[in-house]
């Protein structure tokens, strides 16, 4: 009884101020702080996105262009170089300094995934919801033909699409997808927006079952 007569005497004001409530994003930094691997992760992944939005900057502070050809760096033979103190990752087969051509390169592959993985969530989002919201008709079509982009072999399509649209400078779609990252942007984002689609769909059709409930 003492117990319950000592609980029923705290007001609800020391209970409020007692108990301070946390929002999702003080909590994930609050586990994110406790976990060192996804700390070292996350350097790790910033440092490398520095190195690639830096290249230009880099690449003049060496002196060495992705495309400057030096012979010093191969042998009569035509056979690179190790690394060294001027060329931290050798040469390639031309003579072209490899840790620069590394910077340039992981600069357009942020570059491709930017642009797909955008292009990708507009597609997907836009169907995901559109087949969520109407249900029916409209939800079966939609689901069925994302099961079909998801059975097809994306891997020998994509090579598909890639060899076919470099054959000419024109492309395919009349001019719409040129052969470069333009083609490289297209088979990403032709392939991965039925993942997107599927998560948008369940997710509306639960809210829409808790609007209508």
């Amino acid at each position: 009884m003492s117990a319950v007569a000592g609980a029923a005497d705290v007001h609800p004001e020391t209970i409020s101020t007692a108990v301070e409530g946390r929002s999702p994003r003080q909590i994930f930094w609050a586990r994110l702080r406790q976990d060192r691997a996804a700390l070292l992760g996350g350097v790790v992944i910033v440092l490398l996105l520095l190195l690639a939005l830096l290249a230009g900057v880099i690449s003049n502070l060496i002196g060495h262009g992705p495309n400057d050809v030096y012979d010093s760096m191969t042998d009569d033979f035509g056979i690179p170089k190790g690394p060294n103190s001027s060329f931290w990752f050798g040469a390639d087969g031309s003579g072209r300094d490899l840790f620069v051509r590394v910077l340039y390169g992981a600069r357009t592959s942020l570059l491709v995934a930017a642009v797909a993985t955008t292009i990708s969530m507009v597609i997907g989002v836009t169907v995901g919801v559109i087949a969520g919201y109407y249900r029916g008709i409209v939800d079966t079509i939609i689901s069925r033909l994302s099961d079909v982009v998801l059975a097809l072999p994306q891997l020998l399509l994509a090579i598909g699409i890639a060899a076919s649209c470099s054959v000419s400078a024109n492309g395919c779609l009349n001019g719409l997808v040129q052969p470069g990252i333009s083609l490289v942007v297209f088979v990403i984002s032709a392939f991965t927006w039925p993942y997107i689609a599927r998560i948008v769909r369940s997710t509306t059709l639960s809210l829409r079952e808790k609007e209508f409930v």
